[in-house]
């Protein structure tokens, strides 16, 4: 049986978005998995983040120590699962969506859909894998600026990569357009 696993954005937790993702769960045949960043929020008590940032020349770059536990973290989560690859798919959101992305460049999968996700610029991507990747981008995402939303063009020597933007989205209102883009444009996984 395929495996949904959603790696929610910072400021959250497991059960964000559960009805949304168990709708998608259920369009891709799969069981939704969700389980918590491992960084406590500092701001949002009981939510959680993949990692911290900070600031230098004029953008946000990922803590390295922080950023690498995290991939470990979630690779061990998906070991545990006792599943094949081939069976997981990854969705993330913002945050998670980079992570997400992360994993399907490491990790033969089979496939990663990113919701507003941010590739922080001060990490290393290789592609060793032919995992699909569904970059999506909300055409009214104001939360991640313009230059965090071409983060994805780190990645563009993965030749199954794909692009599709939600149209009437914000960065955590996506809902709707996610569902559509789903049904019209990524092949069942």
């Amino acid at each position: 049986m395929k495996k949904l696993i959603f790696l929610h954005g910072a400021g959250a937790d497991r059960n964000a978005y559960n009805d949304l993702m168990s709708k998608i769960a259920r369009r891709l045949g799969a069981d939704l998995v969700s389980f918590d960043a491992p960084f406590k929020h500092p701001d949002k008590p009981g939510k959680y983040k993949w990692f911290n940032k900070f600031e230098k020349n004029g953008r946000r770059d990922a803590v390295v120590a922080d950023y690498t536990y995290s991939l470990q973290y979630i690779k061990e989560q998906l070991n545990n699962l006792h599943t094949d690859t081939e069976n997981i798919i990854l969705i993330g959101h913002s945050q998670g969506g980079g992570m997400a992305v992360h994993v399907g460049l490491e990790t033969e999968l089979s496939g990663v859909i990113s919701i507003n996700g941010d590739l922080p610029y001060n990490i290393s991507y290789k592609k060793v894998t032919n995992t699909p990747i569904y970059w999506l981008q909300g055409e009214k995402d104001t939360y991640i600026d313009d230059n965090r939303k071409k983060s994805y063009q780190q990645i563009l020597n993965n030749s199954n990569f794909h692009l599709l933007t939600l149209k009437n989205s914000t960065h955590n209102d996506f809902n709707d357009d996610l569902l559509k883009v789903i049904a019209d444009k990524i092949p069942d996984l």
